[in-house]
């Protein structure tokens, strides 16, 4: 991390300045994988998200609830994918991509004018938590996703019982659903973001790096012990060159070393399991009920880390034996709620270099879809579409998933950017993998 960004961090993690997009993309100077052209939409980035939700949301969503203090009321993943936080790993050449992506999204809707943009961005403004977030997220990305084919999008289309919807494309109207992880899941993760920010502040002025695991969740007194005793480490460390480990009470092991981590170096933590796969039934079922008076619709998942969390069952299966699972489990919905055209769920949040190859998983009562998206993120959908079929409708979903790794360079071409990824990383040699759009 370039020292302007530690002195800032550090700064933010004292409360002695709010969090902004500058400092969660970080410092140019550090961002030494950008080429000036990378370094150009840096900036039209950081005013693009800064101009969409405003000077006051991005402080707002990684500050708990004075009241709660409740991790659903923070974005539990928002810290972790800022680009200025993944040196340690290498991943931020891949997060800045990321980040990109959204702001593309949202600065090509509005220049084309799409309907509908204004009301997603009043809500993402009013409405400051991680499943708003990512409700805006899917909307702007599937209304990217149609234009990018050549279709009419709209946002917050209307229903035919009234009341705004979320996703036209064409005829297909779309309803989103996000799925998160459960209230352990978000407690814990946000504990752990909280443990990393805290041990990036030592690193400050110092040559050391930390290994092993972050220690259970803990609160109040507890954590504020742990913090005492790793920054004691730290001290002892830089002066004697000599490894120091930190225990936590269920005997946890964090290790603090001289030096600059080798690669591979990592931070890991508890294992928190729940019943996914019943949470996202309830959840599906209760949209399936909400959309009765809406006409024909799809329902879209968009899982963030619930379903497809490491290490559940469902994300170790093949992606053919995920695409049955999913056949299997909203079956009986869409016998039930014939209005319910087809069921998806799409998952982002797996990251791997090199990119994968393409898979398809055509199978009797669904489809799946895994693609590499620039720079390093892995997409899988899961296409269930009810057995009396809407062959145009289905059709268009499927067309609009398998092409879907063209559209970043689609749209940075529609925003001025020529050359796509590639010409705003120094190393324009990074392979990624990108299916051609095809023709509408």
């Amino acid at each position: 991390m370039h020292p302007r960004d530690e002195e800032i961090w550090r700064a933010i993690d004292q409360g002695l300045r709010a969090i902004d997009w500058e400092a969660w993309f970080g410092c140019p100077e550090g961002a030494s994988y950008l080429s000036p052209a990378g370094h150009e939409v840096t900036a039209r980035a950081v005013a693009g998200l800064t101009a969409f939700f405003d000077s006051r949301w991005l402080p707002k969503a990684v500050t708990p609830s004075p009241t709660s203090g409740r991790a659903s009321d923070t974005f539990v993943g928002l810290g972790r994918a800022a680009p200025v936080l993944q040196f340690m790993n290498e991943a931020d050449r891949g997060a800045w991509v990321e980040a990109v992506r959204w702001w593309a999204a949202y600065a090509y809707l509005e220049e084309a004018g799409v309907p509908g943009l204004l009301s997603v961005r009043r809500d993402a403004r009013r409405d400051v938590t991680l499943s708003r977030f990512l409700h805006t997220q899917t909307q702007a990305r599937l209304a990217l996703m149609g234009a990018a084919r050549g279709h009419p999008v709209e946002l917050e289309p209307a229903k035919a019982s009234g009341g705004p919807g979320d996703v036209r494309i064409d005829r297909v109207f779309i309803e989103v659903v996000t799925f998160a992880e459960d209230q352990k899941l978000q407690d814990y993760e946000k504990f752990r973001q909280n443990c990393r920010v805290h041990l990036l502040s030592l690193d400050v002025d110092r040559t050391i790096y930390w290994e092993g695991d972050f220690p259970e969740l803990l609160n109040g007194d507890d954590f504020e012990t742990w913090k005492k005793r790793t920054q004691e480490a730290a001290q002892e460390c830089a002066a004697s060159g000599a490894a120091v480990d930190v225990l936590s009470s269920a005997g946890r092991r964090l290790t603090v070393h001289p030096g600059t981590a080798p690669l591979g170096t990592t931070l890991t933590g508890d294992t928190v399991e729940s019943d996914q796969g019943k949470r996202l039934l309830g959840k599906v079922r209760g949209k399936c009920a909400k959309t009765q008076g809406a006409g024909t619709a799809w329902i879209w998942v968009e899982d963030h880390s619930g379903l497809f969390h490491l290490p559940t069952p469902f994300a170790g299966l093949s992606l053919a034996a995920k695409t049955d699972a999913l056949a299997d489990l909203f079956g009986p919905l869409l016998e039930e709620y014939v209005h319910v055209a087809g069921i998806v769920v799409s998952n982002a949040a797996h990251r791997r270099l090199p990119l994968p190859p393409d898979e398809d998983a055509i199978r009797p009562a669904a489809q799946g879809f895994r693609r590499g998206l620039p720079l390093d993120r892995v997409r899988e959908t899961i296409m269930v579409p009810r057995r009396i079929l809407l062959p145009e409708q289905t059709s268009l979903i499927a067309r609009m998933c398998d092409a879907e790794a063209a559209v970043l360079d689609w749209v940075l071409g529609k925003l001025g950017v020529p050359g796509g990824v590639t010409s705003l990383l120094a190393d324009s040699s990074t392979p990624h993998q990108v299916s051609p759009l095809w023709t509408p």
